[in-house]
């Protein structure tokens, strides 16, 4: 039989690494919307020329309802 210690080790080293890969992949600055906004404020800075889809975004929003759709 198993070693309760090692068990226990084990399920606490898996819970911890679940927690890491959860806190890496579900943050909440990965939006792309957010990403958007980032790039056309990028644009606008370096004179260059908008698409049409980032000139349709306005960047003073920072409703969460509207970057969540």
């Amino acid at each position: 039989m198993i070693n309760s210690f090692y068990l226990y080790s084990f399920f606490i080293l898996f819970g911890i690494s679940f927690l890491i890969y959860l806190f890496f992949n579900f943050r909440s600055d990965k939006n792309q919307i957010s990403n958007k906004i980032v790039l056309k404020n990028l644009l606008e800075s370096l004179d260059m020329e908008l698409p049409d889809e980032l000139k349709a975004l306005d960047n003073s929003s920072t409703d969460p309802q509207k970057l969540s759709q």
